[in-house]
């Protein structure tokens, strides 16, 4: 124990970890995540993330770019950090993905992604053929004011580097989330509200009405 705490271990997430992970982000991130939670149609009254969108976040972790925050005296995942690869096609392949998406609202939040690495441009910007890119990150809310969060950012900082990116980049939605890549000395190169966003057609398929509607690209060199 440290000041009351336990110990809190971080690592790579390892493949057959998939189903506590799964736990992990039903629990305490698509709850909380704004694209998740400001989807707006009435013909799917289905509250939560697709089974579409679980299995690509946990692609990743098949790929080694998922990070986990272990709470050693119970063994508990307390927090999950997933990356992806960005290449500048990576829009493009978003887009290529959305005439199979089972569902409509899995269609709508590929557009919404592809939207984002358009605008972001991060491997434009930085004159990179790929980034590191994190586009999950969360905490479990018995565990946060601990530093986690900025700890497994700074474990997927160096896993960046380890692999060999020249740069790593982060969607964030919330002020915590910018906070911590303002530390790590990130920019932000793209902010949009998430309001303001229309797909194809015109229409507003996520509307949010708390304060926190803004979703912002951050990025650095490694």
């Amino acid at each position: 124990m440290n000041g009351g705490y336990s110990k809190i271990l971080y690592r790579i997430a390892a493949p057959n970890e998939c189903d506590r992970i799964r736990q992990a982000l039903l629990a305490f991130y698509f709850p909380e995540e704004l694209v998740t939670r400001s989807y707006l149609d009435e013909s799917q009254p289905q509250i939560g993330p697709t089974e579409e969108h679980i299995q690509y976040a946990l692609s990743f972790v098949h790929q080694g770019m998922a990070a986990v925050a272990i709470e050693q005296d119970h063994g508990t995942i307390v927090g999950v950090t997933i990356a992806r690869c960005v290449k500048p096609g990576t829009a493009d392949e978003l887009l290529a993905m959305v005439p199979v998406a089972g569902s409509r609202r899995w269609a709508e939040t590929l557009r919404l992604f592809a939207h984002l690495e358009h605008t972001g441009d991060v491997c434009g910007r930085f004159r990179s053929r790929r980034s590191y890119h994190v586009f999950v990150l969360a905490v479990e809310p018995h565990f946060r004011r601990r530093a986690i969060g900025q700890k497994l950012m700074d474990f997927q900082l160096a896993r960046g580097k380890s692999l060999r990116f020249r740069v790593v980049s982060a969607d964030v939605t919330c002020e915590v989330a910018a906070r911590i890549c303002e530390r790590m000395d990130m920019r932000c190169v793209c902010a949009m509200s998430l309001n303001q966003y229309r797909n194809q057609s015109g229409e507003h398929p996520f509307v949010v009405t708390g304060p926190n509607h803004i979703v912002s690209t951050y990025a650095r060199y490694v």
